[in-house]
């Protein structure tokens, strides 16, 4: 048997062990288990189609960064899932369901994981626990720089500017990062299912060093060849060429991810950075809430924020996500607030999206969690919030590996000639080009 059919063979037996009824494993298991031999390619096409056609059924997916990896108990002490008991969550806990959405950071799984998180082991499992009862998987990275060790911008403000200009620094860069993400995906059997990868993502802010206030090559480097958002541009798409091209991850798809856009221009905000819809799948926004000026004034703007994300999105044959959102003023509460019920279900209501994620339960302290755990004053606010048709959880991501459940699914073979700019004939019927086929 050969190493990529023995890998095969134990994710599906992982797939399928016993889970609760509610969400019983089969959605999104690539074995036999439910009669599906796909590849993780035709498993990647069929994800972004339905991620696609998301906006049609009027619900989002919600999700949680590591929400079966750690969370916060009822004495607000941090609990971490261990190998072979993945199937905890806060949501559950509170709600009784799973979040539908499974973030993590390539950092934990191929580098070094934080002192206080689980091992990558732990990490691979509960993705796959994530992907094996349908739901969807995601993994950004918070790559540390080139002269400290931090992703922040402190230090490394001519990070990207070199990479973007200095072709064996890029490759170097390449190998202490990207090639050890690959080489962990390899590893953890991680490259036979889909996962959208948000790369170098939040880069209208300027915390970390690949942000647009370190764009400017000039400062840092003489007369480089690129400088401006074509560094950033031609940074993001050294990762993806190397992940997609050169090491052959062909169940990866890309998100696209800034952070806040301002109050005008706001597609032309959007993509400055953009580096082109042949390395772009998901069109997705990173918003946190503070309550400046308000919650409600926040909402209406990022509505607005949403309205040209989604236009866009529809524009070029992409899907739209909410790839981070949450309150940073959470942890703060002492008495029940609304703000899942009426400010993020006010925002994702109609917008379009096919998911939105909120960052990890880790402390009861400070910005350290964003989902009210058990006991927290919140909870009844979050079961009003997900008992809502608006919200999908865990149990209800049915059918987005699916081959049927989209109008219209991505071509399986990227055509010769395409029938017009974003579309494909195959089987009889029309088909989206990927962003690999672009």
């Amino acid at each position: 048997m050969s190493t990529r059919a023995l890998a095969l063979a134990i994710l599906t037996i992982a797939a399928c062990v016993e889970a609760p009824t509610s969400e019983e494993p089969g959605a999104g298991c690539t074995g036999k288990c439910d009669g599906n031999e796909a590849s993780p390619a035709t498993l990647r096409n069929r994800l972004l189609a339905n991620l696609i056609g998301q906006r049609e059924t009027g619900a989002v997916l919600f999700g949680q960064q590591r929400f079966n990896v750690t969370g916060v108990d009822g004495n607000g002490a941090q609990w971490l899932a261990t190998a072979g008991h993945v199937d905890r969550s806060d949501a559950r806990d509170v709600v009784g369901q799973h979040p539908a959405v499974f973030g993590f950071d390539a950092w934990d799984l191929a580098i070094k994981p934080a002192s206080w998180a689980p091992t990558p082991a732990v990490h691979s499992e509960a993705a796959k626990y994530t992907f094996a009862r349908g739901g969807v998987v995601t993994m950004d990275f918070h790559q540390r720089g080139c002269a400290v060790d931090s992703f922040s911008a402190a230090g490394n403000e001519a990070c990207l500017c070199k990479i973007a200009n200095d072709d064996a620094f890029a490759r170097s860069w390449i190998g202490t990062g990207y090639a050890k993400v690959a080489d962990a995906l390899e590893q953890h059997g991680l490259d036979r299912l889909p996962i959208v990868v948000r790369p170098l993502h939040e880069h209208t802010g300027n915390w970390f060093w690949w942000g647009k206030p370190y764009w400017n090559c000039a400062a840092y480097l003489a007369n480089p060849r690129v400088t401006g958002q074509a560094a950033y541009q031609r940074v993001f798409r050294t990762v993806v060429d190397y992940l997609r091209d050169e090491r052959g991850l062909d169940n990866l798809l890309f998100a696209y991810s800034p952070d806040q856009l301002g109050e005008t221009n706001l597609e032309q905000a959007y993509l400055e950075g953009y580096p082109g819809d042949a390395y772009v799948d998901v069109l997705g926004i990173d918003l946190y809430y503070r309550g400046a000026p308000s919650f409600a004034a926040e909402t209406s703007r990022f509505q607005r924020y949403l309205g040209a994300i989604t236009k866009l999105a529809s524009e070029r044959g992409k899907a739209a996500a909410l790839t981070e959102v949450g309150n940073t003023l959470t942890a703060a509460e002492t008495t029940a607030t609304t703000w899942f019920s009426e400010q993020l279900a006010g925002l994702l209501r109609d917008s379009g999206l096919a998911y939105a994620m909120t960052w990890e339960n880790r402390t009861a302290e400070s910005t350290g969690f964003f989902l009210p755990f058990p006991g927290h004053p919140s909870t009844g606010d979050l079961r009003t919030f997900v008992e809502s048709p608006l919200i999908h959880l865990l149990g209800d991501a049915s059918g987005l590996y699916a081959p049927t459940r989209a109008a219209y699914p991505v071509c399986e073979v990227c055509p010769a000639q395409p029938v017009e700019e974003r579309w494909g004939w195959e089987n009889e019927r029309s088909c989206r080009l990927g962003s690999w086929c672009l």
